[in-house]
């Protein structure tokens, strides 16, 4: 038997019109934990559909997004529904949802966000990040917003663009928008810290830029934060921020724009050091780019960049210097040249390229070297023509005449410097436009397909000779037809 207050409780579920009255019926349920063992009671059924029916159809955009949460709320209880749960949600998603604000409990929020971790809608990235920027103190429902919106992000760089993007169009309505602002970055790295230690997605390109970006651009309407309180929290979160990124993604240790977002952070402070109480959290960072420059150094790799990142981190010069003096001398194992860097700021000897890497640098430009020789080519068969027109300026415009003969000395001089290079790189023409040859698919490619054995040159095959001036490597294929 059903106690009376069960019954009531039954019967509004299944038979009242207002949401509300029907979301307190069952929390009635719930607590009385009736609903597991009277879950086949037609009430129940009848309370369920009205709630599938309002998540597609509501009259009003808090209705909608109610009956989301309800009945994500409804599988959380019945472990056995949670198929048709997922079925009733599905139309809810054919079109974007209302704005998660539009809900005021948090509760109701949070499963929201659980409804919305189900659906792969291609609205629902920039929804999540609205959610997430719009969130006042729900911080369950944040960080379940955000976990959602790193499974649909295919990286770190994205999430951060989308948050960006959110960011710009809040307009908090308080005394105070800029301190409301700031709390809510902070509340906002924290969740994104959580599902960065978590996810597996690639960190991107320009993370750290990405990350400047958000906090430059939510706080650009409202101005920076004033309240001393709100900038160090900003500033710690930042910062832990990057170091969970550095020890997450490695690469991003070696990539001195990933700091970006504490030069922001450093404007806040008048002092020339730190605030006391963000000390602690830099010393993170100064362990990251410490490691940073071994693990360059070991490779004989300068980074100036992270060197002038250290130096934001540690709050003054003198001990950034004192902290790569210390590298420098820790480690005896890096290449001379990269210590002395360390201890004195600067290079002492250049790199010197080694022959296998100039022969590659200048095998790359060959092609380039090639096409002018073929323009240079093509410019000297005009070369009689463009002195006869000269000639002839120099009766009708004398002064046209003599820039003419100016001009064709320029082509005649530039035209030899390119043979001169080619010569020097042991390049030739192989074939000369409109001549018929036999064709080679080594040294041509085909415009048309090959109906005989002799083919239209319509642009020479760059090639390299031997010592015996023979073709001998392809350098750029020629076109034939």
């Amino acid at each position: 038997m059903i106690q009376a207050a069960a019954e009531r409780a039954f019967d509004i579920f299944a038979t009242t019109d207002e949401s509300l009255l029907r979301r307190e019926s069952l929390s009635e349920l719930m607590a009385m934990k009736v609903v597991p063992k009277h879950v086949d009671d037609p009430r129940f059924e009848r309370g369920f559909l009205r709630w599938s029916e309002l998540a597609s159809n509501a009259p009003s955009p808090d209705e909608r997004l109610l009956a989301i949460a309800e009945l994500v709320r409804i599988g959380q209880m019945v472990k056995k529904w949670q198929g048709r749960v997922t079925g009733a949600l599905q139309p809810a998603f054919a079109e974007p949802l209302p704005p998660a604000s539009t809900l005021g409990d948090a509760d109701d929020r949070l499963n929201l966000a659980r409804a919305c971790a189900q659906s792969n809608a291609d609205w629902m990235p920039k929804y999540l990040a609205r959610s997430v920027a719009e969130e006042e103190q729900g911080e369950k429902a944040r960080a379940e917003f955000m976990s959602a919106l790193y499974a649909r992000a295919r990286t770190v760089s994205e999430v951060l663009t989308l948050l960006s993007e959110a960011f710009v169009e809040v307009r908090p309505e308080t005394e105070s928008p800029s301190e409301t602002i700031g709390r809510r970055l902070v509340r906002t790295f924290v969740a994104f810290r959580s599902s960065l230690l978590t996810s597996f997605i690639d960190a991107g390109t320009d993370v750290g830029a990405g990350m400047d970006l958000l906090i430059r651009s939510a706080l650009r309407r409202s101005g920076r934060p004033q309240n001393v309180k709100v900038q160090v929290d900003l500033t710690r979160e930042t910062a832990l921020t990057i170091h969970d990124l550095v020890r997450t993604r490695f690469s991003l240790a070696t990539e001195s724009q990933t700091f970006a977002a504490l030069r922001y952070c450093r404007s806040f402070f008048p002092g020339i050091n730190w605030p006391e109480d963000v000390r602690d959290v830099m010393t993170h960072l100064i362990q990251d780019i410490s490691e940073a420059l071994v693990l360059l150094g070991r490779q004989d790799v300068p980074n100036s960049g992270l060197l002038e990142q250290l130096e934001l981190v540690c709050g003054l010069r003198e001990r950034a210097r004192v902290v790569a003096m210390a590298i420098a001398e820790r480690h005896p194992e890096l290449p001379e040249r990269i210590r002395e860097w360390l201890r004195h700021g600067r290079l002492v000897n250049a790199l010197a390229a080694s022959e296998t890497l100039e022969e590659s640098l200048l095998t790359a430009a060959d092609g380039a070297i090639g096409l002018s020789l073929i323009e240079a080519r093509s410019l000297s068969q005009y070369s009689e023509i463009a002195l006869q027109i000269a000639s002839a300026l120099q009766i009708y415009d004398p002064v046209l005449g003599a820039k003419a003969d100016d001009m064709i000395r320029h082509m005649k001089a530039t035209s030899q410097s390119v043979e001169e290079v080619a010569k020097r790189r042991s390049l030739e023409l192989l074939g000369k436009t409109g001549e018929e040859v036999e064709y080679s698919p080594k040294y041509f490619d085909l415009a048309n397909p090959l109906s005989g054995r002799t083919v239209v040159v319509r642009r020479p095959a760059v090639v390299r000779t031997d010592s015996q001036k023979k073709a001998a490597d392809v350098v750029l294929k020629g076109l034939a037809e």
